[in-house]
């Protein structure tokens, strides 16, 4: 009888989390505004309160459960919508502006946090600064579509397209550093030989795991389509995928990536329904990661902690405006558009993701920098929403009422 009422109290919990998750999704979408950093806020009080009277428990295990595979779900997602067939002036533009904004914050950023949050340039602590600056590169589109409803106009289908492109890269990244880390953490320094070849390994089995995955069900699923299986199937094999190059001591998030890429650019039946599916799985997901991530995650209320994080993100901004004007300098985008697109950089699952698998590393500095990805994720959901919410000033767009 305890183990059942275990089991009901775990599940009540998350119904809970559910029902207060749709609510606040709800409220935003009457507001007009983006419900991510309200579902962050609403997480907050939910620990607040579970710390004051201990009504909601949630394992680690389970949340970074539920973390890991909503990731695996973003990035076989983002992945499966980069098709070659498709790639246009627009697509090669955007991948421009992703890489030049990557680089300049993986320069730039991490350099100015060093100093900031570790006041040395030891290996160890550039390479943690340089985890935060890959994280915070990324932009996240779900916050944009529920942002901006119209998608006619070039200047959100570049926001559109951008979030889509540069999950999968900003996830990569942040992960291949956090495993060199991890080896220095556990083995000691080690030689600049055998740090390539760790990083050649993971990604050469990466590659390879999400290739093997893909042929061995996409050439099923050709000709094959069932309303009960395909969907399960693909889902099944983003999560095989992830699992097998894992075990192998590749990089995982790549595998899932290499799978997505394969699916979105050979046949398989009825492949709009089943990539249909698998968004509509990860939006799902997405609400318990947000609450999640604010329920785990205690507000930093140190005044020098967050006038650091406000200078971070103010040269965040920078970095953006040079990469926007840089990558876009012989485009037809006027200044205006080029400075919505901008302060148009809101964060979103992808690095709600990776700030919990900081957390859990146990590592005092990544936990610094998991409070700092926060930070910057709610400053730029708040700066996104109030610069969309001038969008006509911008951009000649029509933004639904």
């Amino acid at each position: 009888m305890s183990d059942i009422s275990s089991i009901l109290g775990i599940l009540t919990d998350f119904v809970t989390i559910i029902i207060m998750g749709l609510l606040v999704s709800l409220f935003a979408r009457k507001v007009k505004i983006s419900n991510v950093l309200l579902l962050i806020i609403a997480g907050f009080f939910i620990g607040l309160l579970s710390q004051a009277y201990g009504f909601l428990y949630i394992s680690n295990e389970t949340i970074i459960t539920i973390a890991v595979i909503t990731l695996i779900l973003i990035i076989f997602q983002g992945s499966s919508q980069f098709e070659i067939k498709v790639l246009d002036n627009l697509s090669f533009s955007t991948l421009k502006v992703t890489g030049l904004f990557l680089v300049l914050n993986l320069i730039i950023i991490s350099t100015v946090a060093s100093v900031l949050l570790f006041d040395n340039f030891h290996l160890i602590t550039v390479l943690y600064s340089l985890v935060f600056a890959a994280i915070i590169s990324g932009t996240d589109p779900a916050s944009i579509f529920s942002m901006l409803k119209s998608k006619t106009n070039n200047v959100v289908n570049f926001l559109e397209v951008e979030g889509i492109l540069n999950t999968p890269l900003v996830v990569l990244v942040p992960f291949i550093i956090l495993d060199i880390i991890s080896q220095i953490n556990s083995q000691g320094n080690i030689t600049y030989g055998l740090y390539v070849s760790n990083i050649l390994t993971q990604i050469l089995v990466g590659i390879g795991s999400g290739i093997l995955v893909g042929l061995i069900f996409f050439k099923a699923m050709k000709r094959f389509y069932s309303d009960k299986i395909s969907a399960l199937a693909i889902i099944c094999a983003a999560l095989l995928s992830y699992i097998l190059a894992e075990n192998l001591n590749g990089n995982g998030v790549l595998a899932t990536a290499v799978l997505g890429f394969m699916f979105g650019n050979i046949y398989v039946s009825h492949k709009d329904i089943l990539q249909s599916f698998s968004g509509m799985l990860s939006n799902s997901l997405e609400i318990l990661v947000f609450i999640l991530l604010g329920y785990i995650m205690k507000p930093v209320f140190d005044t020098e902690f967050i006038l650091k994080s406000l200078l971070l993100f103010a040269i965040l901004i920078v970095t953006r405006y040079i990469s926007i004007y840089v990558g876009l300098a012989y485009s037809d985008y006027s200044y205006k558009e080029k400075l919505f697109m901008t302060l148009n950089m809101p964060k979103g699952i992808a690095v709600a993701v990776l700030a919990f698998s900081l957390v859990f590393y146990g590592d005092p500095n990544l936990n610094i920098v998991a409070n700092l990805v926060v930070l910057i994720m709610i400053y730029s959901l708040v700066l996104s929403t109030t610069i969309n919410k001038f969008s006509r000033y911008f951009i000649r767009a029509t933004i639904d009422k």
